[in-house]
């Protein structure tokens, strides 16, 4: 190539950098500091079930109900109370996960059951105070296939608070239920769900607020920035929760049908 190509060349280099910085200049001229966008905390406080959340028909805990003597026996105690490993999931370093372990402790006393679900608070802020929200529904099943049949059932909610959980911290929660009667014959299905909370409060009083209309904004008081109010029906409707699913059948209700085994060939 010609040397006066190349320096030709070498000119417009120069020329095309030095408009590049003029227009970085023009867009955040010397003593004007960039705007930080808010930040997005992807996690709010999150609770975990324990391991059946989505079961089949099969694959839920058994519970017994004798009519007679108007008591509930928990079929497999010991398979259904294994300590469970959830450092994978909610480790705070998921390439590096906690040994975080906890178990379910399913009991039942009288007309009640019980179980730990656990929660970890992932919103960033330590959390002096707050409400989360357990919720009951019951269905019929088919007392031979297990299939969901007629409405669901919903209970009344209520709400479990939570007091000093830190940034970063996780903890079981003990969530306890009312137990439905089905007849000799009856399967009925009992839903406990356990939602996280729509506020915390933060140790000096201040509240914060879950706002899931990108990626789980959290902000802190009643709107984001901009003025957009939060529609807290939205956010509700849609925070973290889980759920665990039990069979409650009569102690006369025949045996379901097991599905067929899909084999190779």
């Amino acid at each position: 190539m010609h040397s006066k190509t190349w320096v030709w060349l070498g000119i417009s280099v120069v020329l095309v950098l030095a408009a590049a910085n003029l227009a970085t200049l023009a867009a955040f001229p010397p003593g004007q500091q960039h705007v930080q966008e808010p930040l997005k905390r992807v996690d709010w406080i999150l609770p975990f079930g324990p391991g059946f959340e989505y079961p089949g028909p099969y694959e839920s805990p058994a519970v017994t109900y004798d009519a007679d003597n108007e008591t509930w026996h928990l079929e497999n105690a010991t398979a259904w109370n294994r300590t469970i490993f959830l450092g994978d999931r909610y480790s705070l370093d998921p390439a590096h996960p906690e040994d975080i372990r906890y178990t379910p402790d399913i009991a039942i006393k009288g007309d009640k059951i019980s179980l730990d679900f656990f929660v970890r608070n992932l919103a960033g802020e330590d959390c002096a105070r707050a409400d989360l929200t357990v919720t009951m529904e019951t269905a019929s099943l088919n007392a031979t296939t297990g299939s969901p049949e007629g409405n669901i059932l919903p209970g009344a909610a209520t709400t479990l608070p939570v007091d000093d959980l830190a940034a970063g911290e996780w903890r079981e929660v003990r969530v306890t239920a009312d137990l439905p009667r089905p007849g000799p014959e009856e399967v009925l299905s009992l839903t406990i769900g356990l939602a996280a909370p729509y506020t915390l409060t933060t140790p000096n009083g201040t509240p914060i607020i879950c706002d899931l209309r990108e990626m789980s904004s959290v902000v802190s008081g009643p709107t984001l920035t901009g003025g957009d109010a939060i529609d807290p029906d939205y956010n509700r409707a849609r925070l973290p929760r889980a759920s665990a699913t039990f069979v409650v059948a009569g102690k006369d209700a025949p045996e379901p049908v097991l599905p067929p085994t899909l084999r190779a060939v």
